[in-house]
This record gives C-alpha cells, structure tokens and sequence, in this order.
C-alpha cells in the first residue's frame, strides 16, 4: 500500500481526533469516580456493613447529630475508629463527625471528661453520649438515645426490701442500672407509702423481687396505673411472689410452687441443679436480641390462669426435663432432688411473660413483663450468659424503644489477614524486586540456552 501525502494527513487526523476522545473519556471517568462511590461487602457476615435497624434508623434522622472522635494520627486503631464512622456518614447527610486530637486540645478533653484514645462523643442539642468501644451495637445506641425527643424515666418501687439499682451489693441491681443509665434511662426509686402518684412522665414501673408483704394501698396504687396504660416490669421469687398475690389475679397469671429444678445445669459445670437454663426463647424482639443461654438461678414457674383482654406470650421456656421442686432442697447434699410424680410440676415450664394490650383511648401498646427470678440482673449473676442483653432488652421493649433492641453484636465469621509493618514490608519488597529479579533470571536463562542451540 502506497502512503502518500492525504493518507498521511488523514492518519494524523485520526491520532488527534483519537486522544482529544481519549482525554475525554478520562476526564468524564475521573468525574464520575469522584461523585460516585461505590462500596461491596462481600464478607460472610456483612461485617463492614450496617445492620438494617441502624441503616433505618439514620434514614429517618431528621435532626443533626454530631460525633466528636477524639483520637490522634498515630493511634493503632485510628483506621477501624474512620472506617465505622464512615459507614454511618455514608447513610445520612445529617451525621457531623469532628476528629480532634487530643493530644493538641487538653481543655476540650479536660471539659469534655474524655477518658482514653478512641473515645466518641455523640452530641445532639443539650444531650450527650460518650461511646467506649468500637462496636456498631454501641454507636447506634448512643445515637437513638440522644435522637430521643423526651426522657426515659424508669420508677424502681421501694420500701419492701427490693433489689435497688443504687446499690452494688451482691443481691443489688447497681450493675444493671449503671447500664441502663448508658442507654439514657433516667432511674428514679419511689416509695408508695410516701409518695401515692407515679409520675406522669414514668416509661415503666420496676417491682423487683419484694421481700415483704405490700400495703391494699399501696398494691391499690400498682393496680391503678397498670389500668391508666402504665407499663411494669416485675421480678418475682419463690416464696416471694404471695407478697403480690392480689396483683397476679389483676393480671391473670399465677405462680407455680416451687423451685425449677434444671439437671442441664451441669452441661455448664454448674453443681447446683436451682439454676434454670434458658436456650429457648419467643419469637420476639426480646428474644431475637437475647443471642446466647440465659442462667435463672433458684426461679419460679408461671402460669396463665385468666384468659382476659391481656395477650399473653411465654418468653422464657424451660427444658422439657426440668420441674418445678416443691419438697425441701439441701443444697449441701450430694444426692440432687428427684422429680416427685405426684406433688412436682413437669417442664417444659414458662419462666417469664409478656403481656400486651392496646384500646382506642391509648395512642401505644400496653406492655407488662413478669420474670419469675430477679437474681438473673443482680450484680453476682448479670454477668453471666445473656443475662445482660436479656436485662437490656426487656426495658427497651417496656420503654417503646423496638428500635434498639435488635441491633446485633458483629461476630467474625470470615478469616482475616492481619499483618505487621516488617511482614507487609517483605511481601512488598518480594514483589517489587524479588519476583522481577526472579522472572529476569529465568528469562535471561532460557535465552542463553536457545542461543547455544
């Protein structure tokens, strides 16, 4: 083929026309990735994506929130700290996130009573939150509470020898209320005898675990604002519960004689047979919140005995070779109590309710939750098994707060690499250089050996 002159022409015509597109199509792509962004998670359980109840949670935010991280530069998990608030950001515009170094601002930390590196604080108007730990669980939390258009008050009835969240002695509840003031409860204690009204303002009423028989009165009292649409959370005991008898029968339940005995117990190297394991929850927020076994030590059974206007639902249900002991139990005995056919009741048994009941005149749903054992939140026990998040879980579901009681913990299903500075180091100089040199080698190798053929 001849080239002459137009050819020529024409071919640099061509050259031109090719890299003006050529730029174009870079500058529109480079456009484009810098207005877009695009984000796959493909681990096995979503662990760099949130959970849907916080993804619909900050697509109903209305109002700004801002997140203070305090954290500097240097800090080891200054990358994972970015990488979670990012994702939250990523979903609503009205997330303001602030790094400050804290190394630069000691009046800001001194004011602000920051505690460590990595510590966020969750401000929306005259609220505030501080968030600990690096969790999606925690940060949600801190966000719903702050979004809260009125406060959570939780009344804990006093003056019957109940279980205080004031307190940290062993039968106390002082850990429980401590976490429940994290998740911006307010707690109030309130003795009916010197106080005859439940503030208006009250999201749940605690009776927890009375060691003395109540006042008509007071019970009067009790009575009257489950009626009004109060919502109450009651832990009762063996032996306990008759103090409250006259308000069981308001309520349609009944308590079972005895002691449910689990001989599962010592599946978990438990020697005392009184500890109910529960494994087997309602198909309920509690229960889809509550993840792992849940220990009742020394509970008692319950039983619906008056079908009224309640809607009852059984949240905690026992094994089915469990019982409910009614003879005496020597705990100091090597022989573990045997099932009585005729005095005994079999399992499975139901440990805890709910009740639930809406009308015309209220604008939400009445809750009422009766556990038959408090010692599962006292300071001894609530660190065992779920009893936390079964504790937690309860009060955001009497207080209307669905929202946070399906939030999950992420757990580590897929395998991840994580490698050190020196063996980041040596993988990239193998790369860089090793591998080159390598294929070099061979190459020049095998170009020696066919030019001798």
């Amino acid at each position: 083929m001849n080239i002459n002159s137009k050819i020529r022409i024409n071919l640099k015509i061509q050259n031109v026309i090719f890299y003006i597109l050529l730029i174009i199509a870079v500058s529109l792509l480079a456009q484009f990735s810098l207005k877009t962004n695009i984000n796959a998670d493909w681990t096995e359980n979503s662990r760099h994506s949130l959970s849907d109840t916080s993804t619909d949670f900050l697509k109903q935010l209305q109002k700004t929130i801002t997140i203070q991280a305090f954290v500097s530069p240097t800090y080891q998990h200054h990358a994972a700290l970015e990488s979670l608030l990012t994702r939250y950001q990523r979903h609503s515009k009205f997330i303001d996130i602030q790094y400050i170094n804290p190394n630069f601002s000691p009046e800001v930390v001194r004011s602000m009573n920051i505690q460590q590196q990595g510590e966020l604080v969750i401000l929306s108007g005259d609220k505030q939150q501080h968030v600990f730990d690096l969790s999606e669980q925690s940060l949600t939390n801190a966000l719903i509470t702050v979004s809260r258009s009125q406060e959570q008050w939780l009344i804990f009835i006093e003056g019957h020898g109940e279980r205080s969240p004031f307190n940290q002695a062993n039968f106390n509840l002082g850990t429980w209320g401590e976490q429940l003031k994290q998740k911006g409860f307010k707690l109030q204690g309130l003795n009916l005898v010197e106080h005859s009204q439940i503030p208006d303002n009250t999201a749940a009423v605690i009776i927890a675990s009375p060691e003395q028989t109540w006042l008509d009165g007071e019970i009067e009292i009790i009575k009257r604002y489950i009626d009004d649409g109060g919502n109450v959370l009651w832990l009762a005991e063996p032996e306990q519960h008759q103090h409250l008898s006259s308000l069981a029968e308001h309520l349609g339940i009944d308590f079972i004689s005895g002691t449910v005995i689990d001989p599962n117990a010592e599946l978990l190297g438990i020697t005392d047979p009184q500890f109910a394991l529960i494994t087997e929850y309602a198909n309920h927020p509690i229960g889809i919140a509550t993840t792992g076994v849940t220990l009742l030590p020394q509970a008692t059974a319950i039983d619906v005995v008056d079908d009224n206007d309640w809607n009852y639902l059984p949240l905690l249900i026992s094994a089915e070779n469990t019982w409910s002991e009614t003879g005496p139990i020597d705990e100091n005995s090597d022989i573990p109590p045997l099932f009585d056919l005729g005095n005994d009741s079999a399992g499975p048994l139901n440990l805890g309710y709910l009740l639930t009941q809406t009308s015309d005149e209220r604008d939400a749903e009445q809750r009422i939750a009766i556990i038959g054992d408090g010692d599962f939140l006292s300071n001894t026990y609530i660190g065992n098994g779920a009893n936390l998040e079964l504790g937690i879980a309860l009060m955001n579901w009497l207080a209307g707060d669905d929202d946070l009681i399906s939030i999950p913990v992420k757990t580590t299903l897929d395998n991840q690499l994580e490698l050190s500075k020196t063996q980041s180091l040596f993988i990239g100089l193998g790369f860089l250089i090793v591998i080159p040199i390598l294929l070099l080698t061979i190459g020049f190798t095998l170009w020696r050996y066919r030019r001798r053929r």
